[in-house]
């Protein structure tokens, strides 16, 4: 299984990035639900639906394939709590709404009597106006059977990948300099509120930042930085952004609820302050824009040299996707 979450590690901003760059840019939420079994450290973590990804990315950065004394895995109590607790809205016309089930541990939990089996909570999902795919990692028909069993309730698609994801990391010229140009765009992160959350959420973007150049591949800083140059919902309670976006108007916050630099200034001096660096943030989204083309094309060329099957987590993530999104009506 570390295999598959160094594979997701590496490729959940380029799946993100496949939605966004469609012409109606919708709106997409992520969450996490980790399991392992019972006696481990955990049975499950959640991670809520939300927009904000560098969240989701972070707390999958930290997470390591440990514990279970035997083979299955609580996939029982994993399914129940993505369909019940991980924060989904409520059913409505043109949102898409889809669980991807992923595990290598044949066959699910189905002596744990104390909860519904995975059958049930698919169903369940359904009625909630969930798609349930399963990816099964690695070739063991028993596991073949029950993730089989559980996509077909689910009314989604069932997949089987390598034990290890296979995913296949392509280094290009460009991951670098758009590595810097993401960080340049989270360094212009710029908190307002209370002065306690201030602190407190721009000390977590900045170690977000930090954390994703020193240990992140080049080819996912690469992925990021395309989707801060294309989300517009990319920051949690960011002045310039929602200024942007129309959420709030400059003259409506508290002066002491603006950023710290930025409380000196005049009303004038405030509204020229802040359309500057909107101006940066979007001059920054150019440049990578533009890169990214360039690295499109790069990456074309160097899948076309190694051949091979397309048929990897990032792959087949996208191709559900790709067909589930379009049957609930949703615009690509």
């Amino acid at each position: 299984m570390g295999g598959l979450i160094e594979a997701a590690k590496s490729k959940v901003w380029s799946i993100v990035n496949e939605v966004l760059r469609s012409p109606t840019r919708p709106k997409v939420k992520v969450g996490l639900v980790a399991y392992r079994d019972l006696g481990d450290a955990y049975v499950t973590k959640i991670t809520p639906i939300s927009s904000d990804l560098d969240t989701i990315y972070t707390t999958l950065m930290n997470f390591k394939a440990e514990g279970g004394g035997d083979t299955p895995e609580n996939v029982r109590q994993a399914l129940l709590d993505g369909v019940r607790n991980a924060g989904w809205s409520a059913r409505e016309a043109h949102t898409a709404q889809i669980l991807f089930l992923v595990g290598d541990a044949p066959p699910p939990h189905e002596d744990y009597k104390n909860l519904p089996s995975c059958q049930t909570t698919a169903g369940e999902a359904v009625k909630k106006g969930l798609i349930v795919n399963a990816i099964e990692c690695g070739e063991d028909p028993i596991a073949k059977t029950a993730w089989q069993e559980i996509a077909r309730l689910g009314e989604g698609q069932f997949f089987a990948i390598e034990q290890n994801g296979g995913v296949k990391e392509i280094v290009t010229p460009y991951d670098s300099e758009l590595s810097k140009l993401s960080y340049q765009i989270g360094s212009s992160y710029s908190a307002y509120g209370r002065k306690a959350y201030r602190a407190s959420q721009g000390g977590s973007q900045m170690a977000t930042e930090f954390k994703v150049r020193s240990e992140a591949s080049g080819g996912a800083q690469a992925d990021r930085a395309l989707n801060k140059a294309l989300n517009r919902d990319a920051y949690k309670d960011d002045l310039v952004q929602d200024v942007t976006n129309g959420i709030i108007k400059l003259k409506s916050v508290k002066k002491e609820e603006l950023p710290d630099d930025l409380q000196k200034l005049s009303p004038e001096a405030l509204v020229n302050e802040v359309s500057k660096r909107a101006k940066n943030r979007k001059e920054l989204s150019t440049k990578i824009l533009e890169l990214t083309q360039k690295r499109d094309t790069f990456l074309k060329e160097a899948k076309k040299k190694q051949g091979g099957s397309k048929n990897g987590f990032d792959d087949v993530v996208s191709q559900a996707l790709k067909k589930q999104i379009a049957r609930k009506g949703v615009k690509m």
